[in-house]
């Protein structure tokens, strides 16, 4: 079953605001929902209060499509995609 998206190619023209707030850190993010959104915490302690922000369409989309923007990150996830194939397939020959 393909995981669905929100996010379409129209979103690239979609503009806004985005801040956090000093001393806040994000804990979350979901770039599929209609409304993107960001969560953001103030502690790391459970429990703490979190709060949850919207981000521009047009960041969201870029972020989304685009691997959050880090190429390290792209080939790091591709590199454990082929470890796990290798280990899958070592398992199914009995090597």
């Amino acid at each position: 079953m393909k995981k669905k998206t929100a996010c379409v190619v129209e979103w690239q023209e979609i503009g806004g605001s985005f801040e956090i707030p000093d001393g806040w850190f994000v804990c979350g993010t979901n770039f599929d929902l209609p409304e993107p959104e960001v969560r953001i915490d103030q502690n790391v302690s459970p429990g703490s209060e979190e709060k949850t922000i919207l981000v521009p369409k047009s960041l969201a989309y870029s972020l989304q499509k685009h691997f959050c923007g880090s190429h390290v990150m792209r080939e790091t996830l591709l590199e454990q995609g082929r470890q796990e194939v290798i280990r899958d397939i070592r398992v199914a020959l009995r090597l």
